[in-house]
């Protein structure tokens, strides 16, 4: 016994933190619990979530954060069999979202997404480009090598590459509206990996894809109850403590672990702590005991978004055309309030029926107006005076659902990865301690499951105190 505790013994933590019950909290406190720590989360809003959360709205649960998952992406696929949810998920109705142009709206192309066009012809089929736009898009697999060391802006990388317009009217309300974003600011390797890892491999994007065996569209997918479903079910684990309404005011350091400062009063002793919060929070506790591991997060930023839920009469949209795709994407360049809009009850299936048609309108973004300061009234008016130019609806929302999300989006601006990788170098001189979370590894569930996976995977690889055994 004595060679087990021991000043020379090496064993994995035992009691361990995790301050922040989003997705990326809740996955490494499961990671850390399968491995048989004691985990506490500590989450300072009245419930978990963070991003997840779905409302009763026109009786049916809505999702008023993240819409939806991609099952197809493998780290989702995996924790979702893990949890034996594979059964209840409901896929998205096939179908395609619109683009506001100048000239209407047009169908989003196929096989354009975040990361710019994979062809042509869809494209030209669209009639989103002028003709001089499609040429000078043309032109990408006869253009020589684009550098993207060190890094560079996603729509500077893909102007290069196809042209300005590609830029204006196909990125920017794609991967615009995804981050709520500048894209000519987003970082290509911290927003768009894979098309970093593309670039940096292939001097064409185009020939890259048309030399690979292309798949099939992203399955989109949710449950019936929502995605609140996952984060019900990450939770249920007899070794997870969850503490909500319980902020960390302070962090300290003691011999072989940590102190968190509760904010009533409470002192938690832990061996290791992730953090699973905003970069604003997470600098705010670290600046004392860790200021290099804090200076970086003061650079990271991030905007404010909305989301407002509104039920139409059905008849109001039976002969509207625009109904019939599944949403409706707006460009920064239009100077509109509404970001996007969610067709809800053409999209999904379990909230296709009744006298109601029920629509998502999402607002805020970077260079824009600060959605908080905006009444409830005024907000609602706004988005829907934009829907009906956009589609030609004529009748208001008959019920609506506003939900803020304050400084909730992450800007994953050009330099992040050279940022994050300071911060992580910093807090290497304080074992047990790690990020986790949207605002250091990327946005989307995918992105934050993986987050969550590999700050627990990093805290487990570390040794600290061993506990002492008493008679």
């Amino acid at each position: 016994m004595e060679d087990l505790i021991g000043p020379d013994a090496r064993i994995r933590p035992r009691r361990v933190a995790v301050i922040g019950g989003g997705v990326s909290g809740l996955v490494a406190a499961r990671e850390l619990a399968r491995a048989g720590l004691a985990v506490t989360i500590l989450e300072a809003g009245p419930s978990l979530g963070g991003q997840l959360r779905t409302v009763s709205f026109a009786g049916h649960p809505i999702d008023v954060g993240a819409e939806a998952l991609h099952r197809g992406i493998p780290q989702v696929a995996r924790l979702i069999d893990d949890l034996h949810l594979t059964e209840d998920i409901v896929d998205a109705r096939p179908g395609s979202a619109w683009l506001w142009t100048s000239r209407g709206l047009r169908p989003l192309p196929a096989g354009v997404g975040p990361s710019g066009p994979t062809r042509l012809g869809p494209v030209l089929r669209a009639r989103v480009l002028s003709p001089i736009g499609l040429a000078r898009a043309g032109l990408e697999p006869l253009l020589p090598r684009t550098p993207v060391s060190p890094d560079i802006g996603v729509g500077t990388y893909l102007a290069a590459r196809f042209g300005h317009e590609v830029r204006d009217r196909l990125v920017d309300p794609v991967l615009g509206s995804l981050h709520a974003g500048d894209v000519d600011g987003l970082s290509l390797h911290a927003a768009a990996p894979q098309l970093a890892a593309q670039a940096a491999k292939h001097r064409s994007l185009l020939l890259a894809h048309r030399s690979r065996r292309q798949g099939g569209s992203p399955v989109f997918a949710t449950f019936p109850g929502g995605l609140s479903t996952l984060v019900h079910a990450l939770a249920d684990d007899p070794a997870i403590t969850v503490r909500t309404a319980t902020a960390v005011t302070a962090i300290e350091q003691e011999a072989g672990g940590y102190l968190l400062m509760l904010a009533s009063g409470d002192v938690l002793s832990v061996d290791g702590v992730v953090l699973a919060l905003p970069a604003r929070v997470a600098h705010r506790l670290l600046e004392t005991m860790a200021p290099s591991a804090a200076a970086p997060l003061d650079s990271l930023h991030a905007v404010s978004v909305a989301t407002v839920l509104a039920a139409y009469p059905r008849k109001a949209v039976e002969r509207v055309r625009a109904f019939e795709g599944t949403g409706l994407l707006v460009p920064s360049t239009s100077g509109r309030l509404l970001k996007a809009a969610t067709f809800l009850s053409r999209k999904w299936d379990h909230l296709g029926g009744g006298e109601q048609f029920l629509v998502r309108l999402s607002a805020g973004r970077g260079g824009g107006p600060d959605v908080t300061e905006i009444d409830d009234a005024t907000l609602v008016a706004g988005l829907h005076a934009d829907l009906s130019a956009a589609t030609g609806i004529a009748e208001a929302p008959v019920l609506t659902h506003v939900e803020r999300w304050p400084g909730a989006m992450a800007q994953l601006e050009v330099g992040h990865p050279s940022r994050l990788t300071e911060a992580r170098a910093a807090l290497a001189g304080f074992p047990g301690l790690h990020l986790a979370g949207a605002p250091y590894d990327g946005l989307g569930i995918a992105s934050c499951i993986s987050s969550g996976q590999r700050a627990a995977g990093a805290l487990l690889a570390e040794t600290t105190r061993p506990e002492v055994l008493t008679p």
